[in-house]
């Protein structure tokens, strides 16, 4: 009789959940397309790959450097930008470049400009952007 009782409960619980399972809407093809432009990432490379790529003057690539004014004074990569990651502007000031060229961002070690790197791809919609693994301490080892 208990069993009898607990299948007829299954069964009505599946006939109240499979309706609404089923129901889901997929999402359309723009929808997806949408949410794939939005949502695109960054590539970490290496300071070989950087300096066989990137280290050139190409006026389609930017060097981006996300350390304080300290930082840069000390030292810094050739051709290189400078934005503090640390400042309160940082975005506003990364959101008035240009979208379509590529930006190789480093910091001192790589946190700072994986950071960088997600906003500029994930909030503000930069195609191409290259994260430099290890950062500027990495690259001046391999000079």
């Amino acid at each position: 009789m208990y069993l009898i009782v607990s299948m007829k409960k299954l069964v009505l619980l599946l006939l109240l959940i499979l309706p609404i399972s089923c129901s889901q809407k997929e999402p359309s093809t723009q929808e997806t397309t949408q949410a794939q432009s939005v949502s695109s990432e960054y590539e970490d490379i290496t300071t070989s790959e950087f300096n066989a790529e990137y280290s050139s003057t190409d006026p389609n690539v930017v060097i981006l450097d996300v350390r304080t004014d300290r930082e840069f004074e000390a030292g810094y990569i050739p051709n290189a930008f400078q934005l503090d990651f640390m400042s309160p502007d940082f975005k506003t000031e990364v959101a008035k470049l240009d979208t379509s060229k590529t930006y190789v961002v480093y910091c001192q070690s790589g946190r700072r400009s994986s950071a960088a790197s997600k906003i500029m791809t994930q909030e503000l919609g930069f195609k191409d952007v290259k994260n430099l693994d290890g950062g500027y301490s990495t690259w001046v080892k391999s000079e």
